[in-house]
């Protein structure tokens, strides 16, 4: 997979209504940060989603709560999925739940109450409970402590898996999380591609939690974008190198333009 430049891109499989929009938002929105509470969108982007929103149906599929979402893109005329699409928001504002946070709370308290005996104050672990997954970062850790310490993560998450609670284990950039068996990207775009019309989706992913997303835009005539500075082993078939190309394409998409420059 070769790296494509962000406004021939945008030229070539412009125009944008031609398209379902997907779009994740930590890595291809905002850039990855230390601590994922301090990530903000991308200078530009929030306008350039807008603008698209105007002429396409944009879907902004994150592992982050929709209230999260709210928080750093502000209430934008698109369908949010959350949590790996355990609930999702149209852009009218309707909301649906695929996973009952009390059905999923026991399992997930379990685990939070046995990773923090494991990870008392640990410098760099961070441990974040959603409404129906939990999520221990690790970003920030050392490469001798995560040696030791991630297969005891694993191990715990594992054992919630294996009690037949309905859960699985997905590791992804420096985190690795539990959350409720099929609930992933891919489901969440079937949902919303069926109440969009017959567009392929374009799906925009940085992550392997993306892989899945990228499957079902292919299994729809669709295509993947990797947000990425090297390859790797992708469904996707082109690829950007960061938020910032990310944020050129999506201008250039939005405005028909070559520049990709903001107004």
């Amino acid at each position: 997979m070769t790296l494509d430049h962000p406004l021939e891109l945008a030229a070539e499989l412009g125009p944008a209504a031609r398209w379902l929009l997907v779009l994740d938002f930590d890595g291809v929105l905002s850039p990855i940060v230390e601590h994922p509470e301090d990530a903000a969108a991308t200078p530009g982007v929030v306008d350039a989603v807008g603008i698209l929103a105007q002429q396409t149906t944009v879907a902004i599929v994150s592992g982050r709560p929709i209230a999260e979402l709210d928080a750093r893109l502000g209430v934008l005329p698109v369908v949010y999925a959350g949590g790996h699409g355990a609930e999702v928001r149209t852009a009218d504002g309707h909301r649906t739940a695929f996973v009952d946070p009390d059905r999923v709370a026991g399992p997930l308290d379990t685990a939070e109450e046995s990773l923090e005996a494991l990870l008392p104050g640990s410098e760099g672990w961070q441990i974040e409970r959603k409404a129906a997954s939990l999520a221990v970062h690790h970003r920030r850790v050392d490469d001798a402590t995560a040696d030791a310490l991630l297969p005891r993560v694993h191990a715990i998450l594992e054992a919630q898996r294996q009690a037949g609670a309905g859960f699985e284990v997905l590791a992804g950039k420096s985190v690795v999380e539990l959350r409720p068996s099929g609930v992933d990207k891919g489901r969440a775009l079937a949902w919303i591609a069926e109440r969009s019309g017959d567009r392929p989706p374009l799906v925009l992913g940085d992550d392997v939690t993306d892989e899945d997303a990228f499957h079902e835009a292919e299994r729809r005539g669709g295509m993947g974008i990797l947000v990425a500075d090297a390859p790797r082993a992708t469904v996707a078939r082109r690829r950007l190198r960061d938020p910032d190309e990310v944020a050129t394409f999506l201008r250039a998409l939005g405005t028909g333009t070559a520049s990709g420059a903001p107004d």
